[in-house]
C-alpha cells in the first residue's frame, strides 16, 4: 500500500475515474467528494498479491490506472488508499447476493 495521502487529494486526482465510475459529473465529485450512497453493502474489493496475500475491503469500490500499475479502493469503512501493482497482481472488485435460508416458514 502507498502512503496514505488526505481524502480530498484522492478525490481530486481520481475524479475523472470516479466521475466516470460514479456517473456524475467531475466538479460535483470534486466539491461534494463521496457519499454513503456510492457504497453498497453487497460489494466489497479484494487486492491479491502474487505471493497469496490478500487485502479485503468492504463496502468498497476500485479503480485502476494500468499504465502507472496502481490501483485506488474507496471504501466508506477504511477511507480511500493507492496500492502499486506487480505483475500478477490481481483487483477484484465483488458484488455478493446472499440469501439465508432459516428453515419452514
Amino acid at each position: 500500500m502507498r502512503p496514505r495521502r488526505a481524502w480530498q487529494e484522492m478525490i481530486k486526482d481520481w475524479a475523472p475515474e470516479l466521475s466516470a465510475k460514479l456517473g456524475r459529473p467531475v466538479s460535483e465529485i470534486e466539491s461534494k467528494g463521496l457519499g454513503a450512497t456510492d457504497f453498497s453493502p453487497s460489494r466489497f474489493v479484494e487486492i491479491r498479491d502474487p505471493a497469496g496475500r490478500v487485502t479485503r475491503f468492504s463496502l468498497a469500490f476500485a479503480l485502476v490506472r494500468p499504465e502507472k500499475s496502481v490501483a485506488a479502493v474507496f471504501s466508506e469503512h477504511y477511507g480511500y488508499m493507492e496500492f502499486d501493482l506487480v505483475e500478477d497482481s490481481v483487483v477484484a472488485e465483488i458484488h455478493e447476493d446472499i440469501y439465508t435460508h432459516w428453515g419452514e416458514p
